[in-house]
């Protein structure tokens, strides 16, 4: 992947004399193979961002008196975070070059978005609709959203596999982002209240 994005932006170089994004990487004193990188750090920075505007709004909604805190952890999703955190350390063996991890990584992360629709059913079963109070669409929102980030991963995972690998440590550092990011939302979605949320504010801000 790295060696395909760099031959393509040596050419853009070649053909723009020295400008475009190949140039501006060489007057920035990167290396045309970095490219990638810089790429997908950008890429997670910016997710974040908008993981972190999702979180405001659920930490701000959360004030309103219509808001009812799910009551429960569909079990479903333990099992989902168990099998990102497999998919994370099965990328990390890909990466280095471990036999048959990439299959491992790559089934891992397919049973994760399995099992993440098996708890959308599960929440729905038990009453727990999408318009059924403000912290259900949140649920389903956040989670969905992860879900299609990860689905997004398993594509260009399938790009990299076809191309013999290269890349493969780009995907490693992404499963590690997606495993932290969703720890830190199953962390906002079952385990932050209003009470702590008043309590972190009073003792940040008090009157």
């Amino acid at each position: 992947m790295s060696a395909n994005l760099s031959s393509g932006l040596g050419k853009g170089v070649g053909n723009g004399g020295g400008k475009g994004v190949g140039g501006g990487l060489a007057s920035a004193g990167l290396p045309l193979a970095a490219a990638p990188k810089v790429g997908l750090w950008v890429f997670m920075g910016v997710i974040a961002a908008l993981f972190g505007l999702f979180s405001v709004a659920f930490l701000m909604r959360m004030a309103m008196s219509d808001w009812r805190a799910l009551p429960i952890v569909p079990w479903q999703l333990w099992l989902s975070t168990a099998l990102l955190t497999a998919g994370s350390l099965a990328w990390e063996a890909a990466r280095r070059g471990k036999r048959f991890a990439f299959a491992l990584a790559y089934a891992s992360s397919l049973l994760f978005i399995g099992v993440q629709l098996w708890a959308w059913q599960a929440m729905t079963a038990l009453n727990f609709a999408v318009d059924g109070n403000p912290a259900n669409s949140f649920f389903y929102l956040i989670t969905g959203l992860h879900g299609l980030h990860v689905i997004g991963g398993l594509v260009a995972a399938t790009i990299v596999g076809a191309r013999g690998g290269a890349g493969m440590a780009l995907c490693a550092r992404y499963w590690h982002f997606l495993l932290a990011l969703w720890l830190a939302m199953f962390g906002l979605l079952f385990s932050v209240t209003p009470e702590l949320v008043q309590l972190v504010c009073n003792t940040l801000l008090p009157t």
